[in-house]
């Protein structure tokens, strides 16, 4: 079922932590998770012609997938597409909570955003964001899971709808998808740039054989030929089994601190308390060798694991994210869910875009412009693959929470390339 909604004025005091375009934005133009289908925006505007199919679409022409696209008048439509129901509905409705903040902290009266609910189904996330695309969306805003998101992303691109999913698997960007969430690649490649150039270019990596891991892996061998650092060892285990997880520390901890001044893992939650003792154990000593991580790391109850206290990881700044965290708490009575301020940025982007006079704010070359956007979680802007880049801090962890030893970006001019 969708509900409609419209910022109405006074209802909240306006953020002043607001998804706003930054400077270049400002001249251009002026104004996981588990798992859900689309079809998605289309290829970008280049010299060479998307397919006729993806652009020349005219009001009430149907579309692959029983589509209609309705006469495009009045003020945008966004659908926002979460699990309401099902087993993530806990997550769908923390989402909803903070989408509804942007919509009164940063949306003209006249915006319209639409709720979905798809029930944490991916054939579920594609009727509705057909339903969406039919009452005339002009941007959808999820799913929350990968799946969905490329089940999504067919029936959006055939209709020019641009797909914004929470979703940071990059397998599922592109061809009109992009990806909001925090890419592990990404975070990799931040703390080891760091790390080696402070000094550590002997890096060790311990990582879950599952994708989140695998890319990590990856990201630490290409980060390293770059900088000119060494992947020294490379061990990957089996998340869940104690056997796997004391098997592969003590294989990949043999032969001492001797072939690495520094190990990635890129691990959080239970697991890496499961993991930080066992490497303890078999003498990875935290005073010789240092500890790297990734946003997973940004949980307050690993300082209280000893091993791990003093490592550096990579995540958006803390102190940025405060004003958001305020103002949900303000509102909601608790902290929000990690992924909420991923629909905050998502639905104050699309609010921001939304007000250029030209009808032409969703378009690619507008999403993808260079410059990027400002939001909760600091800098970011989306890729013409479909994926996202952010500026990130360097973080240490401490027994009571985290310090910043090195700041994020204020421009992508000024970030790490």
């Amino acid at each position: 079922m969708m509900r409609f909604r419209t910022r109405r004025a006074g209802l909240f005091a306006t953020l002043a932590v607001m998804v706003a375009v930054l400077a270049a934005c400002s001249s251009a133009k002026q104004p996981e998770a588990p798992s859900e289908r689309v079809e998605t925006a289309p290829p970008p505007k280049t010299s060479e012609a998307p397919p006729p199919s993806s652009l020349d679409l005219q009001p009430n022409q149907p579309v692959p997938g029983g589509v209609t696209i309705p006469d495009r008048t009045g003020p945008p439509k966004v659908a926002l597409l979460l699990p309401l129901t099902g087993r993530a509905a806990t997550v769908g409705k923390a989402l909803r909570n903070a989408a509804e903040l942007a919509l009164f902290d940063i949306a003209t009266e006249d915006f319209a955003l639409a709720f979905y609910d798809t029930a944490s189904d991916p054939q579920t996330a594609v009727g509705v964001a057909r339903n969406a695309i039919s009452e005339g969306a002009d941007m959808i805003i999820g799913p929350l899971f990968s799946d969905s998101a490329r089940a999504v992303g067919p029936v959006a691109q055939a209709a020019n709808v641009p797909v914004l999913s929470f979703s940071n698997d990059r397998s599922a960007a592109g061809n009109g998808v992009w990806v909001l969430g925090l890419l592990p690649g990404e975070q990799v490649e931040r703390v080891i740039r760091y790390a080696a150039a402070n000094g550590y270019s002997r890096i060790g990596v311990l990582a879950p054989s599952n994708a989140y891991g695998f890319e990590a892996m990856q990201a630490a061998r290409d980060t390293a030929a770059k900088t000119g650092a060494t992947i020294s060892r490379m061990r990957s285990y089996t998340p869940g089994s104690s056997t796997s997880l004391s098997e592969t520390v003590k294989s990949f901890a043999a032969g001492g601190e001797a072939g690495y001044d520094a190990v990635l893992v890129p691990e959080g939650g239970q697991n890496i308390l499961n993991l930080a003792p066992l490497m303890a154990y078999y003498d990875i000593d935290p005073n010789k060798v240092k500890y790297l991580g990734t946003a997973l790391w940004a949980d307050p109850a690993l300082g209280r694991e000893p091993t791990l206290v003093g490592g550096w990881f990579a995540a958006p700044d803390p102190a940025g994210r405060k004003p958001f965290v305020d103002r949900y708490r303000a509102v909601h009575g608790g902290a929000p869910h990690g992924l909420a301020s991923l629909a905050y940025d998502a639905v104050g982007l699309a609010a921001v875009l939304a007000r250029q006079p030209d009808g032409d704010g969703f378009s690619v070359e507008t999403l993808t412009q260079p410059s990027g956007f400002n939001g909760a979680d600091g800098l970011f802007r989306l890729l013409i693959d479909g994926t996202n880049q952010r500026g990130l801090a360097v973080l240490r962890l401490t027994a009571n929470g985290f310090e910043r030893v090195d700041p994020a970006p204020t421009s992508f001019s000024a970030a790490i390339n």
